[in-house]
């Protein structure tokens, strides 16, 4: 009887392992499939597919580098790259130190965004000159790289800032002698004077009170400091008809701050796109604002840095569009759940 009951056990604690194996199989996903080159060769004729990609702001906490860094990944996977990716965390320094570090590591390519300009040229050129291929984004690249650096892809700001201020203009929220702020993370910095050029001379022209750069309100990339800085502005010039805040930083602080200054009647026409933007929008305290494509960016750069390495073929400059504005009319387009970190 006993030696029943032990085979009796021995067998459900063996029905009971077999069942518990099953069930971890079959919670374990299949991985999915990854793309390793086409028939053609693009992903595989280079030995070396190191690339390393360098942002200046952190992807994890700003929204709009987030869509570059997506674009960057995405791109390097259909190109079959081992990337590399090292961000600077708007540290002008430490963005020369990370990419003096991967030059060491003769990777396949460097692709750089050019946020300090002339300060990174010489690291560019450093690796070009070591026969490392450099493609630039998001801020055009300095004339004295442009031997250095082999293609660039972003947006044309100072004829989007134009449209940004034309449709303020249109709106027909300000009229000649009305105040209007212009403000930037880094007002000094290449992208912030292309923008606020395009944005200022139109305004100018039309009369407008508008703050010329020596009195742009610089927020620094922080959430946190940027909005104390937008609050304390705005509640010190109540009389402001409009502000054009000409990087994402500031205009998706905005809204919060013009609440805590309790100014319910200033609106804002600015650039880039973040959650926080498209409620603005929707909620008609942000009436435009220029959506840069940041994706588009970072994928781009992906794809040109294989047709070099693979085919030999001359990396272009690319306009990466965001010719046009995100309005209450047509946000729709960016609030499908699946396309945050993509489009916003």
């Amino acid at each position: 009887m006993q030696h029943k009951k032990l085979i009796t056990a021995a067998l459900a604690g063996a029905a009971f392992a077999l069942a518990a194996m099953l069930t971890g199989c079959a919670a374990t996903p299949t991985p999915a499939p990854t793309i390793k080159a086409l028939d053609s060769g693009f992903g595989k004729r280079a030995v070396n597919r190191d690339v390393y990609f360098f942002t200046y702001y952190n992807p994890v906490t700003d929204a709009f580098w987030k869509q570059i860094y997506n674009g960057a990944k995405d791109g390097a996977q259909l190109s079959n790259f081992k990337f590399h990716h090292e961000t600077a965390d708007g540290n002008s320094v430490k963005m020369i130190a990370n990419i003096s570090a991967a030059i060491k590591n003769k990777p396949a390519a460097i692709i750089m965004a050019f946020n300090e300009g002339q300060a990174w040229v010489d690291v560019a050129c450093k690796a070009h000159a070591q026969g490392i291929p450099v493609i630039g984004f998001n801020v055009p690249v300095p004339k004295s790289a442009q031997d250095c650096v082999s293609g660039y892809v972003g947006q044309d700001f100072y004829a989007v800032g134009r449209v940004v201020a034309n449709k303020l203009l249109a709106s027909g929220y300000v009229k000649k002698g009305d105040k209007v702020l212009i403000t930037a993370e880094e007002p000094s910095q290449p992208y912030a004077l292309a923008r606020g050029a395009g944005v200022y001379d139109v305004l100018k022209a039309a009369g407008i009170d508008v703050t010329p750069h020596a009195e742009w309100l610089r927020t620094t990339g922080d959430d946190s400091t940027a909005f104390k800085a937008l609050t304390d502005w705005l509640t010190k010039h109540p009389d402001v008809k409009a502000i054009v805040p000409i990087g994402g930083t500031p205009n998706r602080n905005l809204p919060a701050a013009l609440l805590a200054a309790h100014n319910k009647t200033a609106k804002v026409f600015g650039f880039d796109t973040a959650p926080a933007i498209i409620k603005g929008i929707k909620d008609g305290v942000i009436v435009a604002t220029a959506d840069q494509q940041g994706y588009v960016q970072g994928f781009q750069s992906m794809i040109q840095t294989a047709l070099l390495i693979d085919f030999g073929f001359s990396p272009s400059d690319i306009n990466s569009g965001g010719n046009g504005l995100i309005t209450k009319d047509n946000v729709g387009v960016l609030e499908a759940p699946d396309l945050e970190g993509i489009r916003y």
